[in-house]
């Protein structure tokens, strides 16, 4: 697979956020995705209602997913409940009704939530009224006052134009919330729809997902200062010295992360470094908006915009770019000793099926991946272990390993799926495509840096104070 810096910087725009493991293992995949009828494979809530459906947090309704739907308080406690129970490993505490009494089903989630923060109690005494999003919003925080590091901050955003409350900007800044426009409008007092806490429940639940945002500037806001001075015109398309620093804060904090957690060690600041994280600031910036161009023009959010490009591919498409990219798809059981592999392997011969290995996967396999990829791995060259890809390369399809293969991580039983039918292979094309359409348009873009103000960035002093506001919200 042709390795491009586009593709990363593509996943920050469509997916956004740091990955931290702590999403997949407090939120396992229990469910496999119905489907509903009502939720086109289209439309921009998709991903986000499938897989809190995936993980057990959000289902239909006798209806379907009813996504524009309004929830009521009572529903969003329930959500909540199941997030803080999930995170905590706690039971959702029953409660007993009184002789002759019969209780609604939501009780025990609205004792649950007031439990963990009284504040909500005058809220949740009134469970079937429509719940507002600032109502939800207060909800979620309850949920997540010991994981602190599901809201690691992505963005760096110190007021919205109707609030400047800390707790709302804490989950704007960890990419679990961008507002109503482009301006980062919170508007607490509208209502939640299925679609809108879908969205917000899945950032939660797998950072990757989270979205890196910057508010554009009110109407008639003034551009003169020098953090509003435009700083890169990309096809006639302003980027702000703002923005172009809020870029170049999210590189920073990124690679600051990767050295503490590899090496102990912390950004140390060079004139090297500093243009370095400039310079690719400001191919992210040109990125987003080459992408935000193109989503304009087919009337489209950037995050409809791979099924915006490629709606329906085909079977026979979807094969060529399998075979194009060398994709390839497995399970495996990962364990540490022989014994336990041979007692798998006598297990395969005597009924050598996917529901047999599926069986003894769950019994056996040491891989929390499997738990949250329970339809394989999807992945290309390079991106596993060599021992494990080229253990699944010597496979045919729907067949397993009769020998183990050892790599670093222990020793792999492995069953080669085929990519076309996991569900994850469609959206994978469509990125597929993405990337390389922005690409090209990337090649004949015009892109104006000015200088001047570039120069003017003090990025060490802003990477300073962004850790300080960080430090000060925690």
């Amino acid at each position: 697979m042709k390795k491009r810096w586009f593709c990363l910087t593509l996943a920050l725009l469509l997916c956004l956020g740091s990955v931290h493991a702590v999403g997949e293992e407090k939120f396992p995949a229990v469910n496999v995705y119905p489907g509903y009828a009502d939720v086109k494979e289209t439309a921009w809530y998709y991903d986000n209602i499938r897989l809190c459906n995936e993980v057990g947090l959000m289902n239909g309704t006798d209806k379907g997913f009813q996504p524009e739907k309004t929830l009521t308080v009572a529903e969003c406690a329930a959500v909540a409940a199941r997030i803080r129970a999930s995170l905590t490993g706690e039971a959702i505490p029953g409660v007993t009704p009184l002789p002759g009494e019969t209780l609604p089903w939501y009780q025990q989630y609205l004792g649950y939530m007031s439990s963990a923060d009284a504040t909500l109690t005058p809220m949740l005494a009134h469970p079937e009224e429509p719940c507002s999003r600032l109502q939800y919003l207060l909800l979620l925080n309850a949920a997540l006052p010991s994981e602190q590091q599901l809201l690691n901050a992505i963005n760096s955003i110190t007021s919205l134009p109707d609030t400047d409350d800390d707790t709302i900007l804490k989950f704007y800044n960890a990419g679990i919330l961008t507002g109503v426009d482009e301006q980062g409008t919170f508007d607490g007092d509208k209502p939640l729809t299925r679609a809108e806490c879908a969205a917000m429940v899945s950032r939660i639940v797998r950072p990757e997902l989270r979205k890196s945002f910057v508010p554009a500037p009110s109407p008639g806001q003034s551009t003169g200062s020098p953090d509003t001075q435009i700083a890169l015109w990309v096809n006639n398309q302003a980027v702000t010295a703002e923005a172009l620093t809020g870029w170049a804060l999210r590189i920073a904090y990124q690679l600051d992360s990767y050295y503490y957690s590899n090496f102990g060690a912390r950004l140390s600041w060079t004139d090297e470094l500093e243009q370095d994280i400039l310079s690719e600031a400001q191919r992210y910036a040109a990125t987003y908006a080459i992408v935000d161009e193109m989503a304009e023009q087919l009337g489209c959010t950037t995050q409809e915009l791979p099924a915006a490009l490629t709606p329906s591919p085909s079977q026979d498409t979807l094969r060529e770019y399998i075979q194009g990219e060398n994709i390839l798809c497995a399970k495996h059981i990962l364990v540490s000793d022989t014994d336990t592999v041979n007692a798998i392997l006598d297990g395969l011969k005597s009924v050598p099926t996917l529901d047999q290995f599926n069986a003894l996967l769950t019994v056996f396999g040491t891989d929390p991946g499997m738990t949250a990829n329970p339809n394989g791995y999807l992945f290309g060259p390079g991106e596993m272990v060599s021992e494990f890809e080229n253990g699944v390369k010597a496979l045919e399809f729907n067949s397993y390993s009769t020998e183990a293969v050892q790599s670093t991580y222990g020793y792999h039983i492995i069953w080669r799926l085929d990519p076309l039918d996991h569900p994850d292979l469609i959206s994978q094309y469509r990125n597929f495509v993405l990337d390389g359409l922005v690409e090209q348009a990337f090649a004949v873009a015009s892109i104006q840096p000015i200088e001047e103000v570039i120069a003017d960035i003090d990025l060490p002093a802003a990477y300073t104070a962004y850790l300080e506001s960080l430090t000060a919200r925690q």
